[in-house]
């Protein structure tokens, strides 16, 4: 070792460390250090750049903070040093700061690292949108949007503002500030705009105002709307849907067509979730192929649509046979892009069918799912399958079932639990201890 360091401190002659380099890193000859080369001058060797900040450990860092304070702290720190390249792009850093403060009900240190990014960060729509759309309360929003510089207003950072107002319910406010927006804050609002003020009228159940903003918007006399896109319509649709008209229903998915407006996820399981209200689930899981055949990969909204109108109808099989589907197109191999994660209510909805049709074997592996995500079942549904078990002669799969709740269920449930699974009979032929 103490070869080692002596050897790192000693200072070669340029000529040497010329020629040394020339030996290690070409495949030339060795040089001669004559005079006549030692009198060029020889590179300099630039010393190695120090490793960029990790951005990931930063987030490791806030996840793991127990303090509001400690959190605020990493995040103001991390923008005011130049180490964390482009941080200010990193989406997942912010919104996991911003989540952690309002758990510790801090909205005051969400709002002041989030002013302190905008003002270190470049002046664009789309990190004034991200910021916005992560202040806890609008009039933090408003704030920032008026005082933000003109390179970062547009349509994208309009709608963002427009959106923290539908989050808080100041619709009104949100519709005067649409109408406005041009002559006050110097923003002509583009088609993401008029996708929020849709919105807004379909929560706030004005469905004539939506359908006649949309026509509006997909004529093209009125020069001051923007042309729907397919965002447009799936926000006017649903609000069709759940008002249950089906000539409103039918038409919006008519011009869609026309239109030549490609359908998203959205749009589909817009159309499952309608088939099924109408106890037609077999067609809304026809749908499935031509989603396949369009490249529109299907989401847990759409599998839970089918279970649940399945099962609605009391088709039991289907239901589990499309739940089935759902699981081996998540582990199919290449398919990882799916993303299809199982809801827990898919869960609770199928596994309290199953119970109620006596299909035990697979209410049971339905019952061991929730199990294995430490989730608990419905209690109605766990004692109508205990008692099932426990009638078909398998008593030992029924007290294992209540083992396993009895490990599970905590808090103000355990009572509730305790209290019902006393009255369960677990031995065949043993009477009954319900009233």
């Amino acid at each position: 070792m103490a070869s080692l360091l002596s050897r790192r401190h000693t200072h070669p002659s340029t000529a040497s460390v010329s020629a040394h380099l020339l030996r290690r890193f070409s495949a030339l000859p060795d040089v001669d250090p004559s005079p006549a080369s030692a009198s060029v001058p020889a590179p300099t060797l630039a010393a190695p750049a120090a490793p960029r900040a990790s951005i990931i450990d930063l987030q490791l860092a806030v996840r793991a903070a127990t303090d509001p304070d400690r959190v605020h702290s990493l995040v103001a720190s991390a923008l005011s040093n130049p180490d964390y390249h482009r941080l200010h792009t990193s989406r997942p850093l912010f919104s996991l700061a911003a989540a952690r403060l309002a758990r510790f009900r801090r909205p005051d240190l969400t709002a002041s690292f989030l002013d302190q990014l905008l003002s270190s960060a470049p002046a664009t729509p789309g990190i004034l949108a991200r910021a916005l759309s992560l202040f806890p309360a609008p009039d933090d929003a408003i704030r920032a949007f008026s005082s933000s510089p003109p390179a970062a207003r547009s349509d994208v950072s309009l709608s963002a503002l427009l959106s923290a107002l539908l989050r808080a319910g100041r619709l009104d406010e949100l519709k005067s500030t649409f109408k406005s927006a041009e002559s006050t804050l110097g923003v002509a609002p583009g088609c993401a705009s008029h996708n929020v003020l849709l919105h807004a009228l379909v929560k706030n159940s004005e469905h004539a105002a939506a359908r006649k903003l949309l026509n509006e918007m997909a004529k093209k006399k009125f020069k001051h709307r923007p042309a729907p896109d397919i965002i447009s319509y799936n926000t006017v649709l649903a609000g069709f849907s759940a008002k249950d008209d089906a000539e409103e229903f039918e038409k919006l998915l008519k011009e869609i067509n026309e239109n030549k407006l490609e359908p998203n996820i959205t749009t589909y399981n817009c159309r499952v979730q309608w088939l099924a209200k109408k106890e037609e689930t077999f067609r809304g899981e026809e749908l499935l192929d031509v989603m396949e055949s369009k490249g529109v990969l299907p989401n847990y909204v759409t599998y839970h649509a089918l279970v649940q109108g399945y099962c609605k109808e009391g088709n039991v099989g289907a239901a589990m046979r499309v739940f089935k589907k759902m699981k081996v197109m998540k582990r199919r191999e290449g398919r990882s892009d799916l993303r299809v994660s199982v809801h827990a209510l898919t869960y609770m909805v199928l596994f309290r069918s199953l119970v109620e049709n006596e299909r035990l074997d697979d209410a049971l592996w339905i019952c061991n799912s929730c199990f294995a995500m430490k989730a608990a079942p419905p209690f109605d549904a766990v004692k109508g399958l205990v008692d099932g078990l426990v009638k078909g002669g398998r008593s030992a799969d029924a007290k294992d079932v209540v083992a396993k709740m009895n490990f599970l269920v905590n808090g103000d449930a355990k009572v509730t639990w305790e209290k019902l699974a006393g009255k369960l009979s677990l031995e065949e032929g043993a009477p009954s201890s319900n009233p």
